[in-house]
């Protein structure tokens, strides 16, 4: 009779061992379809535009003089505002460029937003990750030598087997993307912040305005671009969590 209990506890305990290690694949799938972070980190390029700012730039498809409805003066021409002057009176652009760069720092802004965006994913990437390699152990998925003592404490034996190699290699390259957009985000933010300061503490009666004027715009530039590689980053992330995705079942099939 004990015998039959302590089975039935194991099946038990298999099953529900089982139909846990079965909602990863939905977690990642999850992970890897979010397009929050991408439609986040393209509003924030779009208030970087280069033709708002006076810079080049030729890696965005949308028409060079109107983006987003906004008429832009490229020239300086009287009768137009534009950015990169400051012909028109009684306003003063610098300053309203200021403000748009502020509302993209804002709690609510497109890198706070995107930034805590890629975190979540992380989070949720990391618990599913931690969840079927804790599952699979238990359910005997994984191949482990016990003649080599690191692959033994990890319960992963990535050398003789190849799914588990893949998976383990999905995994890491998902969490190196992450961490390189999250890098770019923080470097695209700080150099945003930079250029508020530049236009909105800085006189424009000083010598120097003109100085800071260029600084400030290449500081938008650089931000724009490293907006860019986050994002390409983050592109990555989603495809390697997507093959993730599938070489979770491919293991599951095993059970």
């Amino acid at each position: 009779m004990e015998t039959n209990r302590a089975r039935n506890s194991m099946a038990v305990e298999e099953r529900r061992l089982t139909d846990l290690a079965r909602m990863v694949p939905a977690t990642l799938l999850l992970v890897g379809t979010s397009e929050k972070v991408i439609t986040s980190i393209k509003g924030a390029r779009e208030l970087l535009a280069g033709d708002k700012w006076g810079f080049d730039d030729s890696d965005d498809p949308a028409p060079a003089n109107l983006r987003g409805g906004i008429p832009v003066n490229n020239g300086g021409g009287e009768g137009t505002i534009g950015i990169r002057d400051c012909t028109s009176p009684g306003f003063d652009k610098w300053a309203d460029a200021a403000d748009i760069l502020a509302t993209a720092l804002a709690p609510e802004g497109h890198l706070p937003v995107a930034y805590c965006e890629i975190t979540r994913l992380v989070s949720l990437h990391a618990e599913a990750g931690h969840v079927f390699v804790v599952c699979a152990a238990r359910l005997g998925l994984q191949h482990v030598d016990d003649d080599d003592d690191e692959d033994a404490r990890t319960g992963v034996q990535t050398d003789h087997n190849a799914p588990w190699k893949r998976w383990m290699d999905l995994r890491e390259a998902a969490v190196r993307h992450a961490h390189d957009a999250l890098r770019r985000l923080s470097s695209a933010a700080s150099a945003v912040a930079a250029a508020e300061d530049f236009l909105r503490w800085r006189s424009n009666e000083s010598p120097r305005w003109e100085g800071w004027r260029s600084a400030a715009r290449q500081l938008v530039q650089d931000a724009r671009r490293s907006l860019g590689e986050a994002k390409d980053a983050v592109r990555l992330m989603r495809d390697a969590v997507l093959c993730e995705f599938f070489e979770t079942w491919m293991i599951l099939k095993r059970a």
